[in-house]
């Protein structure tokens, strides 16, 4: 660690005479910095142009008279300073400021430094945060857009990621406005904090040993946080998750797939799949995208195995839960056919596929296991988010998983073009499309669907012969398919449209559209089947036969067969 010798910048700052060969940055090992204490700043950078580098603050003494002039003149080092006088008045002789301590030339030395950031400041003496937007000399109470129009209504030292790590870990943590008027310290000021962050006092109070929060629970803090680079997103939690892994920037959104598999190998905390999406859909992995997926996961707590298999009684027969043994629970990994874990699932009413597994955590006020959806497909399961739900009088068996953890290869959206030409010829006219958000482009007739709408239905209605049939599309599974339903008996019976209604065809949609999330994780991996070479019939699970029609679709993005259901 390299820390700024407090009195030699005091002493610069002070016109006193300072010998070109004084100490500005130190080396100390673990051992050294043990027998010494410190001060560290937590702070948001400026611009690049404005923070201190570490070569300029090496080069301080040694640098020209002009050069020298400029550097003392820009906000980044008007904090050094700062702190620096702090310190002494503290009674700290070193002290540590990320922008000019850490030389982020040199690739290990910074993978190094985040890795050891939370140790760094759980060590420190004194943790000063500098809010450098706030003129008021007490932290306020209330949100307020019109002051901090960017950060949420808060300070913005409140809204960026590597601030978290930088509250929880020191003991104490003293907060300065723009002018270095001492506000308050943490504990102190722990209410408001809590209010802001959404962090329990107690462990704003007194760190994580205090509450011992859920993997799910820290995510949730940090869901609504921001950092310059997306990898920053995971690698500023580390620290607050135990977890140790190389800094690989450039890999993007990945960075957070791969803090998760860390968290698996070293945790066996279940609320790491408790995430939740505000939309309806597909995932490809059971990990989350991003922290925001857990954002309402602050109330997620982690069950022991007693605790876990007593809230389990009455969903799992007694005669199993008798043989389930506290290891098979305790001990899930990661291997190349997906994490493997052992779970509870309860089949869902309509489908052969699709099951509610229930997790070893829950919610406070709430001692049941916290339930998610998962999609089979062969042998794999993915996560599903869709309107299900189990079969009355059924009860849940244990069952070895393989949890598909991979991101998705395919691109964020995809398009369907259609040649409806012939439909014309028939009377058939393209009415309308549901959800009425995703774009029909009329120059080609093309359908695009993105990441987080997976499905689309469009409505073909013949007025003169006072019939309509409804074309489904959609994603799932890792499979692309299309679905035909006919405005003929059965399915006439499941889409009733009353005299009252004021866009019959919109509201024919919707109805078609609600019952695909139930009926897609069932079809997709059948019309991938379908579409096997030599599979020319397949079997409906609870319906009978289902004929498959081979169809091309003219002009279509992939050019390959389609399986329609009819």
């Amino acid at each position: 660690m390299r820390l700024i010798h407090v009195r030699t910048i005091l002493d610069f700052e002070e016109g006193k005479k300072v010998d070109s060969e004084a100490i500005v940055l130190k080396e100390f090992g673990d051992e050294e910095l043990a027998q010494i204490k410190y001060g560290i700043l937590s702070h948001c950078w400026g611009t690049p142009q404005e923070e201190v580098q570490y070569k300029e603050m090496d080069a301080l003494i040694r640098m020209g008279g002009s050069a020298r002039k400029r550097l003392r003149q820009r906000s980044g080092y008007q904090k050094i300073h700062k702190s620096c006088e702090q310190a002494w008045k503290d009674g700290l002789a070193w002290f540590w400021v990320d922008t000019c301590c850490i030389n982020k030339e040199i690739n290990f030395e910074l993978t190094d430094a985040l890795n050891s950031m939370f140790r760094w400041y759980q060590n420190s003496g004194r943790c000063y945060v500098f809010l450098h937007d706030l003129n008021a000399k007490i932290l306020p109470t209330t949100s307020n857009e019109k002051t901090f129009p960017d950060s949420g209504g808060w300070p913005r030292w409140f809204s960026r990621g590597w601030t978290l790590q930088e509250l929880l870990a020191p003991s104490f943590v003293g907060f300065f406005n723009k002018d270095w008027h001492f506000i308050g310290d943490k504990k102190n000021l722990a209410k408001t904090i809590s209010s802001i962050t959404r962090i329990p006092s107690r462990i704003s109070k007194h760190g994580l040993g205090a509450g011992h929060p859920s993997v799910a629970q820290i995510m949730s803090w940090a869901a609504d946080r921001k950092t310059t680079r997306v990898e920053d997103r995971a690698y500023s939690l580390l620290g607050l998750l135990g977890v140790y892994m190389p800094t690989l920037y450039g890999e993007g959104t990945h960075a957070f797939r791969r803090l998760q598999l860390e968290i698996i190998r070293m945790n066996n905390d279940h609320s790491l799949f408790a995430w939740d999406r505000r939309d309806s859909g597909w995932s490809g992995s059971v990990l989350a995208d991003d922290p925001s997926f857990f954002r309402d996961c602050d109330d997620v707590i982690k069950m022991d195995p007693d605790e876990y298999l007593a809230a389990l009684k009455g969903v799992v027969p007694d005669s199993e839960l008798c043989d389930v043994k506290e290891e098979s629970i305790r001990s899930y990994t990661v291997t190349n056919a997906g994490i493997r874990i052992r779970l509870p699932l309860q089949r869902c009413r309509g489908s052969q596929s699709v099951f509610e597994a229930r997790l070893a955590c829950c919610r406070f006020v709430d001692s049941s296991p916290i339930s998610i959806y998962l999609v089979s497909f062969k042998s794999t399961y993915y996560r599903y988010f869709g309107h299900s739900q189990t079969i009355h009088g059924a009860t849940a068996t244990f069952q070895l998983l393989y949890l598909n953890y991979r991101e998705e290869t395919r691109q964020k959206d995809f398009t369907f073009k259609i040649d409806d030409r012939a439909l014309a010829c028939e009377g058939f006219v393209q009415h309308c499309v549901f959800p009425k958000h995703v774009p029909l482009n009329s120059e080609d007739n093309s359908v695009t669907l993105s990441y987080t709408h997976h499905y689309a239905v469009i409505v073909y209605v013949n007025s003169e012969a006072g019939t309509c049939f409804a074309l489904a599309i959609g994603y799932c599974s890792g499979y692309e398919w299309l679905h035909v339903i006919s405005d003929t008996p059965p399915a006439q019976q499941f889409f009733v449209i009353g005299p009252a209604t004021i866009d019959p065809w919109h509201s024919y949609a919707k109805r078609v559209y609600d019952l695909l999330w139930v009926v897609s994780p069932k079809h997709a991996p059948r019309v991938a089947q379908a579409c096997t070479p030599g599979i020319t019939r397949l079997h409906r699970e609870e319906e009978g036969p289902c004929l498959i029609k081979h169809v091309h679709l003219p002009k279509s993005i992939t050019d390959t067969r389609r399986g329609i259901y009819q």
